[in-house]
């Protein structure tokens, strides 16, 4: 009987200790298998520069701009992964295992701003929003170029996260940016009759609401005193025409000074100042007696003299009178002699 219980009782050791090391094992396989399935890394946002456009397209020195740079989530849609694990009944009980987990791909822009040491940026951005897949946002920047021409690097750096505030692959991106370019005025041909001046665009866009006036005239007038011409656009150049009065009526040189004023956007430039000296007749001074361009002198009669015969005749006159007289005188002579 003794005997009896004994192997009972090893019988039911033997199987609670098979269940004891089979359960855990189960388990152990179950998570190992789960953690195979994450071995690659959850699929982040992809966050990136898609385009940047600067207005105006290119800066002269001081100018003021708006830099607008747009980023895209270059993610198409969101990404879905299901995990389906199944126990075969030769390993203990059957066991369905079936996760999926759905990843968004929005991201989330924590900051953007524009890093350059040499130009002013104005502002910057703190929480600019969320991006969604294969969608886009325009970042703009107000910015200011420096006084000296020359080709910039301008540095966009924007820190993203995706929707569970988990840091990712951020923007670190470089924009050139050019400054340089003015608008010059060049005299074609200067007569006395006209001024005809060129106003070329040396910059790279074009330039707007262009008037050419003129200024310190002497000697002269110069009609219009001011000349509108518009747009101009980029390396392109305009003809202006000046009318010049009354510079051949003038002895003494006669001179003008003319300048341009313009926009570029937003921007109020001056161009360089052309002093144009305007000749005046030469050769028709030459060619003229002195009196020609002196004042008439006012003659004064005296109101005594009855007569207004002038001296010339009165000299003529005289003349008459004495040679009759010696005429007269000879016929007297002939006629004694006869006697």
């Amino acid at each position: 009987m003794n005997k009896k219980v004994w192997l009972i009782v090893s019988g039911l050791s033997s199987v609670l200790l098979v269940l004891a090391t089979t359960i855990p094992a189960f388990a152990y396989d179950v998570d190992d298998l789960l953690s195979k399935c994450e071995i690659a890394p959850a699929p982040e946002p992809a966050v990136m520069v898609y385009n940047y456009e600067l207005s105006p397209e290119t800066l002269m020195p001081g100018d003021v701009g708006v830099l607008t740079v747009t980023v895209k989530n270059m993610q198409e849609k969101p990404i879905e992964t299901d995990i389906d694990i199944k126990t075969s009944e030769y390993h203990g009980p059957t066991t369905d295992i079936d996760t999926e987990t759905r990843y968004t791909m929005d991201a989330y822009i924590k900051e953007a701003y524009i890093v350059e040491k040499q130009f002013k940026i104005y502002n910057k951005y703190i929480s600019a929003g969320v991006i969604g897949p294969d969608k886009k946002v325009d970042l703009e920047f107000k910015i200011q170029a420096p006084g000296a021409e020359g080709i910039y690097m301008l540095k966009f750096v924007a820190d993203i996260e995706d929707m569970n505030r988990k840091r990712s692959k951020g923007i670190r991106y470089f924009i050139p940016v050019q400054v340089s370019g003015t608008v010059n005025l060049i005299p074609q041909d200067v007569s006395q009759n006209e001024v005809r001046l060129e106003v070329i665009n040396e910059c790279l866009s074009e330039v707007n609401s262009v008037y050419v006036t003129a200024l310190n005239v002497t000697g002269a007038e110069v009609q219009p005193e001011k000349v509108y011409v518009g747009r101009i656009n980029a390396g392109e150049s305009v003809i202006v025409v000046f009318t010049v009065i009354n510079a051949e009526l003038n002895a003494e040189a006669c001179s003008a000074v003319f300048k341009a004023s313009f926009k570029h956007g937003v921007n109020k430039h001056e161009s360089n100042q052309v002093c144009v000296a305007i000749p005046y007749s030469a050769e028709l001074l030459e060619e003229q007696p002195e009196t020609a361009f002196a004042p008439i002198p006012v003659s004064h009669t005296s109101t005594s003299a009855p007569s207004s015969t002038p001296k010339s005749e009165l000299s003529g006159f005289g003349a008459v009178l004495a040679f009759g007289g010696l005429l007269i005188a000879g016929l007297v002579y002939l006629s004694r002699r006869k006697r």
